[in-house]
């Protein structure tokens, strides 16, 4: 599928995006630092897409609706699709996407996902609106995957950063829950890994288990920081989920701080579309709204 790229700037900072997956291609200072994965090989190959209408994947890959069972693959399918450009200029770009005759099949429903990504001094915005153009109730699922480089990265380094969390509670109760068989979640409750200065390491021992999921509104932001301790960039959101994520088995230049609005299903259910982990609704004619901020530093 082809995809146009587009470039927004401001404040010292630009920004590329394509039209397919809206996803973000490049966040480099005028000094040339890139901040974002580059999706380069033998590491993950994807730069940091919108995930719509499903965050993770449904048990089986299915979800049932008004008595029957549609197919729903890992992450929806927004991903793959082309979006349109509706609005251009110097910081800001608006994107669009309608479904079309194929998506129908798997998610049969009237609406518009509209992403407006907004530059300014140090911070790149990402606004999602999920507008439902029917009058019955749209049930979805949406998430951002911002993916950041690792500063200094070296591939036989133990430890090649930290990631702190920032919180309302302190950092003593946060836990998380973990993505097992079919990348659903799995019973319990797990203790967050941590170094001796309080902080997460990034090394191949934290995401033993794949992805830090965390839950229930437990974070607002999280931060990037070197090995120094220094502050690289942050993510913020208002989302009640977030994933950290590294690949498995190998120390990884990037590290992706991915807000959800919305989990998997738990292992061995499927479930009902409106009673999906976290599952985000919009009445007809209405328009939801959420989105991610990356500062960085």
């Amino acid at each position: 599928m082809n995809d146009t790229l587009f470039t927004i700037r401001g404040g010292g900072l630009t920004a590329i995006i394509s039209t397919k997956g809206a996803e973000i291609q490049s966040l480099r200072s005028d000094d040339g630092k890139e901040y974002n994965w580059q999706g380069t090989p033998p590491y993950w190959q994807g730069r940091g897409p919108i995930l719509f209408p499903a965050t993770g994947a449904p048990w089986n890959e299915i979800y049932f609706y008004n008595g029957k069972s549609y197919y729903m693959p890992k992450h929806g399918f927004v991903k793959e699709q082309n979006f349109s450009v509706t609005s251009h200029s110097e910081n800001e770009l608006v994107l669009e996407y309608c479904p079309n005759e194929e998506t129908q099949t798997f998610y049969p429903f009237d609406y518009l996902v509209r992403i407006i990504f907004t530059i300014s001094a140090g911070l790149l915005r990402a606004v999602f609106e999920v507008e439902n153009k029917a009058q019955s109730t749209l049930f979805f699922q949406m998430g951002g995957h911002p993916a950041l480089v690792v500063p200094d990265f070296d591939k036989d380094r133990a430890v090649n950063g930290y990631v702190r969390l920032k919180s309302s509670k302190e950092t003593s109760e946060l836990s998380v829950v973990r993505a097992r068989e079919q990348g659903c979640i799995q019973p319990g409750r797990f203790s967050v890994p941590k170094a001796e200065n309080g902080l997460v390491p990034l090394c191949v021992d934290t995401f033993a288990n794949e992805a830090l999921i965390f839950d229930n509104h437990q974070v607002q932001a999280i931060e990037l920081l070197d090995l120094k301790e220094n502050l690289v960039a942050s993510v913020q959101s208002d989302a009640p989920c977030w994933l950290i994520w590294q690949m498995q088995g190998v120390n990884s230049p990037f590290v992706c701080f991915e807000p959800w609005y919305g989990l998997p299903d738990n292992e061995g259910e499927s479930r009902e579309l409106k009673d999906r982990p976290y599952v985000q609704q919009v009445a007809g004619g209405s328009t939801w709204k959420g989105g991610f901020t990356i500062k960085v530093f």
